[in-house]
């Protein structure tokens, strides 16, 4: 499975000896049989070497499907740069869109969508006895465990008795839903699970976020109602679902903030110009993009400033430019290499009108 550190390092990697072609593939086959595919493929390969793939490059990645991909996942990433040696190929559990590119860096802003979307979330099934915990990452589960305490039982007989051995049942309960709490912040935080969904009864959650630390409650987004024997597979897809309604709403919500303080000129920036001297100037918290946002521009060769405008020098530092046929790859480059969040809005409306991409800005 792709890690941080391997997405940290194609950021990294630069070819100046001979461009990077690189090719997204998505293979979720419903709808589509092998031989389309390998059709689509071989599209995706003319397109790269209309766009200036070394044959060397398409016939690495020809070679890969033919005799090492194992036909697992939904979607297959490749890399090749043959002149340093530099090849990189990943299987994905979730889909991406096909698309090839090709330039002096590899084309990463559809794996940081893919980030954004599949980053580590977990799942806590809550009940009177403890909990079960499922985190995933990039569409697989990654990780499983569980705490729970002593036997609660709900007792219908009516009298003294039974009231009294009701309540040290519902001490139990509680007890055992306090520890559980404890447990699963310290594993979460562990595991750097970003977002949270809650499963169980009504009751049971609302006495288990009291007990949750104020760091854990801030990354519930959600909860479901699932049974404790229910599949790492259920869960998922019942809680994804919920994840993805609440993580849509809140990029509308910063986005709309972003846009209202660029207007305003407080802690926000719009446009691709401005958002590039944001990001030049080291002001830039965090970068709202479009995925389909695609710009040629130039780079400098010194200061490494990415700008769209038409100039024979840097501005910055007088170095000399070089195009990029994207600079927008750039910028989702640079964002990485600073330790920035990137979030991709597909198809957001309020972000094409204002050029495609803004930031959340530091000052």
């Amino acid at each position: 499975m792709m890690q941080e550190q391997d997405l940290r390092e194609l950021s990294e990697f630069s070819s100046q000896e001979a461009p990077v072609l690189s090719l997204y593939l998505n293979l979720d086959r419903h709808g589509r049989s092998m031989e389309e595919y390998k059709l689509l493929l071989r599209k995706l390969l003319t397109e790269g070497a209309e766009q200036g793939a070394a044959p060397a490059d398409v016939e690495r990645i020809e070679r890969f499907f033919e005799h090492e991909y194992d036909r697992q996942g939904k979607a297959v990433v490749c890399f090749s740069c043959q002149t340093p040696k530099f090849w990189r190929s990943y299987a994905l559990l979730v889909p991406v869109q096909n698309a090839v590119f090709v330039g002096r860096r590899p084309l990463v802003k559809p794996l940081m969508d893919v980030w954004d979307n599949y980053d580590r979330f977990g799942v806590i099934m809550v009940d009177r006895e403890g909990a079960r915990v499922f985190v995933y990452h990039l569409g697989a589960l990654e990780d499983t465990a569980g705490l729970m305490g002593e036997e609660v039982r709900r007792h219908k007989q009516g009298g003294w008795a039974a009231q009294k051995l009701q309540r040290y049942e519902d001490q139990e309960a509680r007890h055992n839903l306090k520890e559980a709490a404890e447990w699963a912040h310290n594993y979460l935080t562990q595991q750097k699970v970003t977002r949270v969904v809650l499963s169980g009864s009504d009751g049971n959650i609302a006495e288990f976020r009291e007990q949750l630390p104020r760091a854990l409650q801030d990354k519930v987004i959600g909860q479901i109602n699932l049974d404790m024997a229910s599949t790492p597979s259920d869960a998922w897809d019942r809680a994804f679902e919920v994840a993805q309604q609440a993580q849509i709403q809140a990029e509308l919500d910063l986005l709309a903030q972003v846009i209202t303080a660029a207007h305003k000129g407080g802690a926000g920036v719009i446009g691709l110009a401005d958002t590039l001297t944001a990001l030049h100037q080291g002001r830039v918290y965090q970068l709202l993009v479009d995925p389909a946002l695609h710009r040629p521009g130039q780079q400098c060769t010194n200061c490494q400033a990415v700008m769209i405008e038409d100039l024979k020098a840097c501005p910055y530092c007088q170095g000399a430019l070089a195009p990029s046929a994207d600079v927008v790859n750039l910028a989702v480059h640079q964002a990485v290499d600073l330790g920035l969040k990137v979030s991709m809005l597909e198809g957001n409306p309020q972000l094409t009108e204002v050029g495609g991409i803004a930031a959340v800005l530091r000052y």
